[in-house]
């Protein structure tokens, strides 16, 4: 059996915080300009509501593992063969400073929006907003990238406007807006012996 390990968005997930936020309607992820975006999709294998983990078996046949996280509130909804689909949008920035001293003031704080479906199977999506300070360390025009030192790790993240790099240079103090986000969704067909977990 192949198995990968995928997490949330949450900061386990997307084994990313979002996996889903109900993992709650269908709402889409924010698409910004040349982003690219991950879709995952797979029949659900294993729900286990106490770890707050899901497994699921992609049509190449490829396991993959699920941490839930704790904003997902309708886990235990979840069935053995439904098809969950996720898509993912990863390191997207929105705005781009220069200036500021992140050479002696580096720093990160985050925010996490939640939007949760209210139809009959869960979906419903996750957004996490962070605002880094930090020293750019490259930057990529050709592919609209800058890689971003912040005070725990560098991030590498995709420039919504390329003209936020123009005046942007390597060893240049930054303050940047970037988007982490997931959207997910359980599809069950009509009449569809899905079991819960542990049904027989």
């Amino acid at each position: 059996m192949i198995t990968r390990t995928h997490l949330t968005l949450a900061g386990t997930l997307i084994a990313a915080s979002s996996l889903l936020g109900s993992i709650a309607s269908a709402v889409d992820v924010p698409v910004m300009a040349g982003a690219l975006v991950e879709e995952v999709v797979g029949e659900v294998v294993v729900v286990n509501p106490e770890a707050r983990m899901l497994t699921i078996r992609e049509p190449s046949g490829v396991f993959l593992v699920i941490h839930v996280p704790e904003e997902v509130r309708r886990l235990d909804e979840i069935r053995i063969n439904d098809q969950l689909t996720i898509d993912y949008l990863t390191a997207v920035a929105v705005d781009l400073q220069k200036g500021g001293d992140a050479a002696s003031a580096p720093g990160a704080a985050k925010t996490l929006e939640v939007e949760r479906g209210t139809g009959r199977a869960p979906s419903g999506s996750l957004t996490e907003t962070i605002t880094l300070v930090g020293i750019v360390d490259a930057i990529d025009r050709t592919a609209s990238q800058v890689t971003v030192r912040g005070p725990q790790n560098r991030v590498t993240v995709s420039v919504e406007n390329p003209d936020l790099l123009s005046d942007v240079d390597v060893g240049d103090s930054v303050t940047v807006n970037y988007i982490n986000a997931v959207a997910a969704r359980i599809d069950r067909a009509s009449g569809h012996g899905s079991m819960r977990p542990g049904g027989r």
